[in-house]
């Protein structure tokens, strides 16, 4: 009786013997992920043979397959005969070609593959199916999708091939497979053979040289020639460009030389290419048409091998790059087990002999390193087509899978020399015995999953890192544009301004204007006759805006900075925007910006009326806010800019004199920078060693305000002054206590505080009326203009204006209009006003000095002030002062430049922005003596004492409510630098 014998193990069965799962130990090693070193490892062409014919080694490639899919390796199965026959159309590669031979009847090189002409040989259907696209099981995004751009160009030229012969057939010698592969390749849909242009091309011809003729003519004059060269340079390349995309034969080897387009490169770049003999893109483009023309048409066997080791390239490139790490998606981190090919019955007539023999054939020539790794089995009956290949090594011995691996390994550079004469170097055959099963079957394999810091570098996390950037970008844009006057490109803030909120809750743009950094948020502008209009740069005289005039500053900053040649920057700060409803109070502000401007102009430029001196003025505005609070926050960014950029010497303004005002000046002036003030008029700035005040004192204000009453004692006085308030002002109690002192008030006058333009009235009216029996006869006020209306009114209603009544008051009454205008100031007939100023504009006119005097010039040229304008926009005083307060600075940053003889060493040696800095400035400052608009302008007596040096310009002015239509009558007075008035008497 005869013992069966046991049954041969089938399904997933065959991977619990001992030699499958010695086999699955091996895919297991072969395919561990490794995404740091996967391109440094060899993968064998594993062959699983039949070694007994009840042995279905097909079977161990279905295990595998699905221990391979279990495990996530991406893997594709193919069973040769069941490939789509024939090599893939323009529109299906899976369809089958007409005219085609089936992969099983066609007869290659040596018997083995090839095909009929006109047929596809099976070793290219099996490679057309597996670049597919959506052939790969397991083709997820994630990594980037397999794409297989290199064999599409391959396949390209095949169909530039077969569509050549069908046109040929028709129409004989009517096209050529190049000019196939060009139409096909066209970067215009209208860039056709014969490169014909289309109808409209003439007329953009004839266009683009009308254009070119205009702009010539138009800009010939008044542009540089190194400009025209260069337009007409750019216009030409313009032109060149667009014939280069007409011409295919000129753009794609361009193209594929600079790198655009990765099948284009890898043809025109790749050794592989380089022995055949041809050169360049359009060579070796015409040496492969011609080897698919001969194995697909001719049917030659050696253009056949030479188009299919083509392919194989090709296809292995292109897998390669599928794992390449440094790739822009890091997608060889995210595929950290090599791809895998599971061929079923591989034969010689249906091709996976022939791929497997193309595929060892590239690796040997190009010596490089493919993460594929192919499994293929060969039923027993066709080992022989194997054994029957030219320098075939046999199965020999009888080790396990690993051994033989380890062997193979061993072997492998030896066998890939020539005079070794091997066939398939890259062959691994594995002998698979019949066996039984184990007892237990083998554990699954590990599943290959990418490291987890890829997924920081995925889609998911670039839409999250997008969400996040888009919140997180919104709220940063938000928080720039609440704190930034200026936010551009989303995140990037000019830091030189701030938005601030002052006291009464408007919102104001406050430090330095630069940048195109504009102080107004409103279209509205606030203008030098105190209307608020819209900028136009149209506008004169009282119409001009603070945004016209930072237009023009703007425009002659980058006049200097355009011209290279040595400039200085002066930094003008005041008061240039204020709280909602009080524009006016930005007014003399805006006129003092106007003035430094003139000194700008005529600094820099001799056609406007000045001296065109050779070292040039930048000038910057900054804005200090409503009654002067955030001056803090203006030193921070003087100081921030004088520290990067050189150029910064000294500051003009901060004229109105509060406790903020009085900061920054102490922190400029220990910082090292000097400030030229134009109408600050405090007591105890003067003590500082580099402040310079144009103005005279509060002291000097109360003193010539006495002459008002000649011998007569003052008698009972009110003194109404303003209180510090929230902006923390000192100069009206400063001026109430050295009028105080000057009028030697007895203990019957009263000082009468009140904190603004809301209780003035009521505090006045009350005071008079309890004076009845003992009433005022001198009234000193020490506030700000704008609350002397409500002051005089109050004064009217009380009772303190029934009898005779003088009114004394200092340089802010200066700044109000007498008279019956709709803004004017209406004074009763019984009361005489004195009040002191630093600018007296008949003494500044006296003797035609507006013709000769660079400032009524400048006024006249630049902003279009004329004698007509001159009593609305001048007479306050503000616009002249601070022209010689800049023009000072000036012109002691000029005597710097002239004391260390720079202009003589030339630009390139000694700019001025390198040379000329602060510290010189404030060498030459206290040597200064010159003629200003105002008089002599003097620094060498200034002591720097408290209470100044007297020697400032100032006059008393007298006006009556009896003739209040008559021009104010001057009692007495100096122009600056104690020359006398016109006409007048000191006061002193």
């Amino acid at each position: 009786m005869s013992v069966p014998e046991p049954a041969e193990p089938v399904g997933e069965d065959v991977l619990s013997t001992q030699v499958g799962r010695e086999l699955l130990e091996l895919l297991d090693e072969r395919t561990t992920a490794h995404p740091w070193r996967l391109g440094g490892q060899a993968f064998p062409l594993m062959v699983l043979e039949a070694a007994d014919p009840g042995v279905d080694a097909g079977a161990y490639i279905d295990a595998l397959a699905q221990a391979a899919a279990a495990a996530d390796i991406p893997h594709i199965v193919l069973s040769p005969p069941d490939a789509p026959e024939g090599a893939a159309g323009p529109g299906d590669r899976g369809a089958a070609i007409p005219g085609g031979t089936p992969p099983e009847t066609a007869v290659g090189r040596d018997g083995q593959g090839g095909a009929a002409p006109g047929g596809t040989p099976p070793e290219v259907t099996l490679l057309d199916s597996l670049t597919k696209p959506g052939a790969w099981p397991g083709d997820r995004p994630a990594a980037g999708r397999y794409r297989f751009p290199r064999s599409d160009l391959v396949r390209s030229l095949e169909e530039a091939v077969r569509s050549a012969a069908a046109k040929n057939r028709t129409q004989p010698s009517s096209t050529t497979p190049a000019e196939e592969w060009y139409d096909a390749a066209v970067l215009l849909p209208w860039t056709r053979r014969p490169l014909t242009a289309p109808v409209w091309w003439s007329t953009v011809i004839v266009l683009v040289a009308a254009i070119f003729g205009g702009v010539a003519q138009g800009v010939a004059d008044q542009t540089r020639v190194g400009t025209l060269l260069a337009m007409c340079v750019a216009l030409l390349a313009a032109v060149a460009l667009a014939a280069g995309l007409m011409n295919r034969r000129i753009w794609l080897p361009v193209l594929s030389r600079v790198g655009f387009g990765t099948r284009y490169r890898w043809l025109a770049a790749s050794s592989f290419f380089a022995v055949q003999g041809s050169r360049g893109f359009g060579g070796r483009l015409k040496s492969q048409l011609g080897h698919v023309h001969q194995a697909l048409a001719a049917g030659s066997p050696a253009s056949a091998e030479s188009w299919l080791q083509t392919k194989t390239f090709a296809f292995l490139e292109d897998l390669r790059a599928r794992h390449r790490r440094l790739s822009p998606t890091l997608r060889g981190f995210k595929r950290p087990a090599p791809s895998v090919i599971f061929l079923k019955d591989i034969t010689r007539r249906n091709g996976g002999v022939g791929l497997l023999l193309a595929m060892s054939d590239v690796r040997s020539r190009r010596s490089e390193l493919h993460p594929l790794l192919v499994v293929a089995s060969v039923d027993h009956g066709h080992r022989a087509d194997i054994d029957d290949l030219p320098g075939a090594r046999g199965v020999q011995g009888s080790l396990s899978p690993r051994g033989r691996y380890e062997q193979w390994i061993e072997s492998l550079a030896r066998a890939q020399g020539p005079s070794a004469q091997v066939a398939l170097p890259w062959l691994l055959r594995l002998p698979i015995a019949a066996g039984s099963p184990t007892r237990a079957a083998p554990p699954a394999l590990k599943p290959r999953t990418r490291p987890r810091w890829t997924w920081l570098w995925s889609g998911r996390s670039l839409l999250a890192l997008l969400a996040a950037l888009a919140v997180g970008g919104s709220y940063l844009h938000a928080q720039l544009a609440s704190t930034h006057c200026s936010v551009h490109a989303l995140f990037f803030a000019n830091t030189d301004t701030q938005l601030r909120t002052d006291a009464a809750g408007s919102r104001e743009c406050v430090g330095i204007a630069t940048k195109g950094v504009r102080f107004e948020r409103d279209p509205l502008s606030t203008a030098l006759g105190g209307t608020s209009v819209r900028p136009d740069a149209a506008h004169t005289a009282g119409q001009i805006t603070l945004a016209d005039l930072e237009n023009r500053i703007a425009a002659e900053n980058a006049w200097v900075l355009g011209t290279h040649r040595p400039y200085v920057t002066i930094l003008y700060v005041g008061m240039m925007t204020s709280a909602d409803g009080q524009e006016s109070s930005a007014v003399s502000t805006i006129r003092q910006l106007a003035g430094a401007y003139l000194a700008q102009r005529g600094n820099n430029r001799a056609q406007a009326g000045g001296g065109d001196n050779p070292l040039k003025i930048r000038l910057l505005a900054v804005n200090a806010g409503q009654d002067m609070a955030f001056s803090k926050i203006a030193a921070d960014r003087i100081l921030a800019m004088a520290r990067r950029d050189r150029t910064v010497v000294g500051v003009v303004g901060l004229g109105r004199n509060t406790a903020e005002s009085q900061k920054a000046i102490r922190r400029l002036n220990a910082a090292g920078l000097a400030v030229v003030d134009p109408v600050n008029s405090s007591d105890t700035l003067r003590a500082l060693p580099q402040f310079y005040g144009l103005a005279a004192t509060d002291n000097d204000e109360a003193v010539v305000a006495r002459k008002a009453l000649g011998s007569r004692r003052a008698g009972r006085t009110l003194v109404v002054y303003r209180s510090p308030g929230s902006e923390g002002s000192d100069y009206g109690a400063e001026l109430a206590e050295d009028a105080r002192r000057a009028l030697a008030l007895g203990p019957s006058s009263t000082m009468l505080r009140y904190d603004g333009i809301d209780d003035i009235g009521a505090k006045v009216r009350a005071a008079c009326r309890g004076s009845t029996g003992d009433p005022y006869a001198l009234v000193y006020f020490a506030g700000r203009t704008e609350d002397l209306g409500g002051l005089i009114n109050a004064l009217r209603d009380g009772g303190c204006a029934d009898r005779e009544l003088t009114v004394l008051g200092g340089d802010e009454v200066s700044r109000s209009r007498f008279g019956t205008g709709r803004t004017d100031v209406l004074l009763p007939r019984s009361m005489t006003v004195y009040y002191t100023t630093f600018t007296y504009l008949p003494n500044l006119l006296a003797g035609g000095r507006d013709t000769d005097n660079p400032f009524f010039v400048l006024a006249r040229n630049e902003l279009g002030i004329g004698p007509a304008d001159r009593t609305a926009l001048l007479a306050d005083g503000q616009m002249i002062m601070a022209y010689d307060s800049a023009s000072a600075l000036a012109r002691a940053a000029e005597n710097a430049f002239g004391t260390l003889d720079l202009a003589a060493h030339g630009v390139s040696r000694a700019p001025g922005s390198a040379s000329v800095t602060s510290g010189s400035v404030l060498l030459t400052l206290p040597n200064l003596s010159y003629q200003g608009a105002t008089g002599l302008i003097d620094f060498t007596r200034d002591q720097h004492v408290t209470g100044g040096s007297g020697r400032r310009a100032l006059t008393l002015v007298k006006v009556t409510g009896r003739d209040l239509g008559a021009t104010p009558t001057a009692v007495c007075g100096q122009l600056a630098g104690g020359t006398p008035a016109p006409g007048l008497t000191p006061c002193r």
